[in-house]
């Protein structure tokens, strides 16, 4: 989930328990009094979701479900981690250039007879 196209926080949907867990490794980013706000549309939504999908066979009613944002035990990004950052995006973008090089060498399978249609 998203907050404010700046922090990324990670939810976990238990469907037994009806219960959703908040995994927010920097916690001082949010205001901790909003996240009743943030959480409801989940908190009702989910349940809506089980019935529509028939995935549970509407095993679970329409009730919202709870949820808990715990605020130890959350691994927090650590320099280690910000350091190798920059090597997976060279490696990423190593592996989009070689497939897009790939694409290239092969032959064109398409023809170019459609090349003008539209000018």
């Amino acid at each position: 989930m998203n907050l404010g196209d700046k922090h990324w926080v990670a939810i976990w949907i238990s469907i037994p328990k009806r219960h959703i867990v908040v995994r927010d490794s920097i916690p001082s980013s949010s205001v901790p009094s909003a996240w009743d706000a943030i959480m409801e549309p989940f908190l009702e939504m989910v349940p809506y979701l089980l019935v529509e999908s028939r995935s549970q066979q509407t095993k679970y009613g329409l009730e919202p479900y709870t949820y808990e944002r715990p605020l130890k035990g959350v691994p927090t990004p650590t320099m280690v981690i910000v350091a190798c950052l920059k090597k997976m995006r060279d490696n990423m973008a190593v592996d989009i250039w070689k497939e897009l090089v790939d694409q290239h060498l092969k032959e064109n399978v398409d023809g170019d007879k459609f090349v003008g249609m539209y000018d």
